[in-house]
């Protein structure tokens, strides 16, 4: 934002928000809301060294709060050794999509979105919900009866079903706001790890872009996935409170350091992968060209993030005329029901 006198009302706004989540991030540690609490202001004063410095110092504690959660599953996979059959192929085809409504339920930008997924797979894909989950993994009660009292948010819980089902069944997990606009390959749909990907040097996020988890796929056997769920339902035994919102980042980060394997198929992804994948969002509402929409469905890239949240997502111009996002929904199957 930074600050300037002409913001005065934006910044009181901002700091009325910066005082709820330092309160919030006080219900885990102060130290962690002293931490975050520098982190923002160094942001609003466009502190470039500051804001790399600081977020460093969150990613220390935060990995070092989660590693102190979570030590039976560290001290567990640490002592593993090889792990086999995490390199071939994977022998079967599987996609995955999450609504935990259920899909029936789902808004119109989440049915477009499996709906290409489908089309560019050509697949069935299985939309996971909370009816129909434990027909492949089971949730601990004790999660269970967490998120009912409110002490975890459903984010989290849709964490736990992503991980839970690849380390269950393997195969590719495509999110539930992932436009796809061109054909997967076979390779893509059997590889033995896979990911979005395009290294920052930013230090601002814990991942620095090596991975994505709104779009994943890879053998069941491949320890990421059950690293991932067995910490996150040690940590829930443990904890009443998220320490982060990106939390599961920081588990990946532990693995990427505790397990070689994991290092090393996370360092073999190509570097750049779909690099326009944040784009489109931006672009749903403007009017359709078929020529600047090529951009989008034959280029290098071909699956983008968009969100239920954020984006206008208008289907016709002001003058009544496809948007880009009208296109789309134009594009879906016939089966495909608005």
């Amino acid at each position: 934002m930074g600050f300037h006198v002409s913001n005065i009302g934006k910044y009181h706004r901002w700091l009325k928000k910066v005082r709820q989540e330092y309160r919030d991030d006080c219900l885990v540690a102060k130290d962690l809301a002293k931490i975050n609490r520098r982190l923002k202001f160094a942001m609003l004063f466009r502190q470039k060294e500051r804001v790399g410095a600081i977020s460093d110092e969150k990613h220390r504690w935060i990995l070092d709060y989660v590693a102190i959660h979570c030590p039976e599953t560290l001290k567990r996979y640490r002592e593993m050794g090889e792990f086999e059959n995490i390199t071939e192929p994977n022998p079967e085809i599987k996609v995955w999509s999450m609504w935990w409504q259920g899909e029936e339920q789902a808004d119109k930008l989440f049915r477009m979105c499996i709906d290409s997924a489908r089309r560019h797979t050509h697949q069935p894909v299985i939309t996971l919900d909370k009816d129909n989950y434990r027909q492949y993994f089971e949730i601990p009660e004790h999660i269970l009866r967490k998120h009912g009292e409110g002490k975890i948010a459903l984010q989290h819980v849709c964490d736990l079903m992503v991980v839970s089902i690849l380390a269950a069944e393997g195969g590719l997990f495509t999110g539930a706001t992932v436009w796809w606009s061109q054909d997967a390959t076979e390779e893509l749909l059997r590889a033995p790890f896979w990911t979005c990907r395009a290294v920052s040097q930013s230090h601002y996020h814990m991942s620095r872009s090596r991975w994505v988890g709104y779009i994943m796929a890879g053998r069941k056997e491949f320890p990421l996935f059950s690293f991932a769920r067995d910490c996150l339902h040690e940590y829930w035994q443990n904890c009443d409170k998220a320490v982060d919102y990106l939390m599961l980042d920081y588990i990946f980060e532990l693995a990427y350091r505790s397990i070689p394997c994991v290092r090393a198929a996370i360092d073999a992804l190509p570097e750049q992968n779909n690099m326009l994948r944040n784009e489109l969002i931006n672009h749903l509402s403007d009017p359709y060209d078929p020529e600047q929409f090529k951009r989008y469905t034959e280029g290098e890239t071909f699956l983008y993030k968009l969100s239920w949240k954020f984006g206008n997502k208008a289907e016709k111009t002001l003058d009544g005329k496809a948007t880009n996002y009208g296109h789309m929904l134009e594009e879906c199957s016939e089966e495909f029901v608005q």
